[in-house]
């Protein structure tokens, strides 16, 4: 098997789980059975790439250091993005949204108590976030570098993969198509700007910056459909 080969299994085993997650949990209707695929779902993003990087590519581990700098542009178009997805929320999708359905979906996972919320919005910032970057970025851009080298054709291809288990997410959340496909262009051009960092600097410390951030919108969003 050549690396061409090995590249696109790498990236259907890596690349689809998190959508595979999505309608393991979300589509389950069950919180504990939910929660159960979500774990699951985690620990086969964080392994199963270690395992390639480690077994397949006979490569060793790092810390993907940050020594190309990047902090000052990635903070930057944090804060652009976050005003952006904040007009477009208010302006846009505020009225595209079931509110109801959107607290019955996460209802049995606990989410519609304000602490575990929370609790749930620092984790999915400081720990969800960072392996995001760690498989999208990292794993999926350099697989897809493999294919179609580090240019656009692979900062797309990451991107989109991004985008399909969010797509879907919004779905069982409640959001209309039109907002769904709103949010998903956004989350298109984020995950092109988050695979572009990496392939400028070479960390996936430097796209999680703006990750972040933009999480930190989401999250508070979120917080108003809950509890407003």
């Amino acid at each position: 098997m050549n690396a061409q080969q090995q590249a696109v299994i790498a990236l259907i085993l890596v690349g689809l789980a998190p959508t595979a997650s999505i309608f393991a949990s979300f589509g389950s209707g069950n919180g504990l059975a939910g929660q159960l695929a979500w774990f699951v779902s985690k620990l086969w993003m964080l392994g199963l790439p270690m395992l390639w990087h480690l077994s397949i590519d006979k490569k060793a581990l790092s810390w993907s250091k940050p020594t190309q700098g990047g902090f000052a542009m990635a903070t930057g178009m944090g804060l652009v993005f976050a005003l952006v997805m904040i007009l477009a929320w208010f302006l846009i999708g505020e009225s595209r949204v079931d509110k109801a359905e959107f607290r019955t979906t996460l209802e049995p996972f606990g989410l519609t108590v304000a602490s575990t919320y929370i609790a749930g919005a620092i984790f999915w910032t400081v720990g969800n976030s960072v392996l995001e970057e760690y498989v999208f970025r990292w794993f999926l851009v350099e697989k897809g570098e493999v294919l179609f080298g580090p240019g656009w054709a692979t900062i797309s291809l990451s991107a989109g993969i991004f985008v399909l288990h969010h797509f879907f997410a919004l779905w069982f959340l409640g959001f209309s198509l039109s907002a769904n496909l709103l949010a998903c262009t956004g989350l298109f051009i984020g995950g092109a700007a988050f695979s572009w960092l990496y392939v400028r600097y070479r960390s996936i410390w430097i796209p999680y910056i703006t990750h972040a951030i933009c999480d930190v919108v989401v999250f508070g969003v979120g917080y108003i459909l809950i509890f407003s």
